[in-house]
This record gives C-alpha cells, sequence and structure tokens, in this order.
C-alpha cells in the first residue's frame, strides 16, 4: 500500500488522499480554506493545516500541481492597492499576484513537506489531466472547463467531492499513483 496525498494548491487548496491499492471510491477528500491578508499569513495558515494533516496520515508520497511559472496571458482591468490606495490598473490573465501566490503558497508546502522528509514532486496541471482524464489539452478549453471535466470525472468514478478544488486535487493523487518515486517505493517495499 502506497498513501498519496494530492495537493491542488492554492489559497483554497484541495486535497485527496488515495492509498493505490483501494477502490478509487476510497479516495479521501477534502479543502484548507487559508486565512489571512498577506500571501505570507496564507501560506503560514497552509503550513500549520499541511502539518495537521501529514501527523494524521502520515503519506508516503505527496504530489503537487506544479505553480504558475509566469503570468499568463490575457487582458482586462483589475482594482488594485497601490501606496495605501485603490486605482485602476491594466492586468493580464490571474495577474503577477496570482504567480507570486502560487509560489509562496508551494514553498511553503514544499518546506513543510521536505522537513518531514517525505518523498513529493509537483506535477503540470497537462500531466495529471492526461493520466486522469485521457487528455492534457483541449483547444478552446477555459479553466472552468478543466474544473467541471475533473468533477465530473469524480462522479463517474463515484467519488464523493463538494468543490473543484478537491476534484482537481483527487486527478492529482490519481497521477501521482503512476510517479517514478512511487513505482521505486514499490520496488524497494517488495525487494
Amino acid at each position: 500500500m502506497t498513501l498519496i496525498l494530492g495537493l491542488d494548491i492554492a489559497t483554497r487548496t484541495g486535497f485527496a488522499y488515495y492509498d493505490d491499492q483501494a477502490s478509487l471510491a476510497a479516495i479521501r477528500v477534502g479543502h484548507i480554506q487559508c486565512e489571512g491578508e498577506e500571501f505570507e499569513e496564507k501560506a503560514a495558515f497552509l503550513g500549520r493545516a499541511l502539518v495537521r494533516l501529514i501527523k494524521a496520515d502520515k503519506p508516503d508520497f505527496i504530489i503537487i500541481e506544479r505553480p504558475i511559472r509566469a503570468q499568463p496571458g490575457g487582458g482586462g482591468k483589475r482594482t488594485m492597492k497601490f501606496m495605501g490606495e485603490e486605482q485602476q490598473v491594466e492586468a493580464k490573465g490571474s495577474g503577477l499576484n496570482a504567480v507570486i501566490s502560487s509560489n509562496q503558497l508551494v514553498g511553503a508546502a514544499s518546506a513543510i513537506i521536505g522537513a518531514y522528509g517525505i518523498p513529493f514532486d509537483t506535477i503540470a496541471s497537462v500531466s495529471w489531466r492526461k493520466a486522469f482524464l485521457g487528455f492534457g489539452t483541449h483547444k478552446g478549453w477555459e479553466r472552468k472547463d478543466w474544473k467541471k471535466a475533473a468533477r465530473d470525472r469524480c462522479t463517474q468514478l463515484k467519488i464523493k467531492v463538494t468543490n473543484d478544488d478537491q476534484g482537481e486535487a483527487v486527478g492529482i493523487a490519481f497521477a501521482g499513483s503512476g510517479h517514478d518515486r512511487v513505482k521505486m517505493m514499490k520496488i524497494g517495499a517488495a525487494a
């Protein structure tokens, strides 16, 4: 048995525990709603919550969706605080704040996981989607389409999820079962 913890990290972090010897319907899900005003407060909140998850269930391997590495394209205007005042600014995609937040949250999680010495890795969304949905790209699909597809797949597999983040965490955990590190762990356990 290998207990895999899949994490879809964001300010609302979905998580899924997958025992690769049990039925897919036995996957346990939940989410962590990060509290705090600043990125650092949310990262600290996530870190404390992960400590509780790790202590409670002692996963053998943790797989995390890779954070946003570059500012996504797009356009539009948004309101931001600048020197204490709100101003309208031109923005692209989910913006630089999403890139910063994503990387800080994943960094906090990586530090906690590393401190516990648990093997972990990140996985690109296209990779876990291919493993879980059967396809990693789909022309014209937007973020909401991918989230719906993950939830629909969970419904097909009789995995009860109550939000998009849990659905994506299930896909991430499922893809983690095929990771090379998990395969090597099994070989080591069999020897």
